[in-house]
């Protein structure tokens, strides 16, 4: 999918895409059924930070990664790299979109408005 042509995309291939986007960037952690491989890397498989209205967290998550604390019980955790140096709105959107509604996921795509409104937005 390319920008110029993107209004008249589908939403068949938005999803095509991201799955190509999750296959190339995700599966080897999060594994092709989307059970993941706890408790280093979480089930993408009914994650309720997928399918809830807001969208922020899982485009900030693939946009700038997501590392948990590390604690006496997990001195070293996993993270997941960022990917907003590698994916544009519209590959951040086709992703999201795809994991949102997959392995029985089912939520509202996401656009590529959305992924650009919290590019810029400063981590805290």
């Amino acid at each position: 999918m390319t920008r110029a042509n993107s209004c008249s995309v589908t939403a068949g291939q938005v999803l095509a895409q991201g799955k190509k986007l999750n296959e190339a960037n995700y599966i080897a952690c999060h594994s092709a059924d989307g059970k993941g491989w706890p408790p280093h890397y979480p089930p993408l498989d009914g994650n309720r930070t997928l399918t809830m209205k807001e969208t922020v967290n899982p485009i900030r998550i693939v946009l700038n990664g997501g590392f948990a604390p590390g604690t006496a019980g997990n001195p070293r955790p996993k993270g997941m790299p960022p990917y907003s140096h590698l994916m544009d709105d519209y590959e951040v959107a086709a992703v999201v979109s795809y994991l949102r509604n997959s392995w029985g996921n089912k939520a509202p795509p996401v656009t590529a408005s959305e992924v650009n409104k919290y590019r810029g937005v400063p981590l805290d």
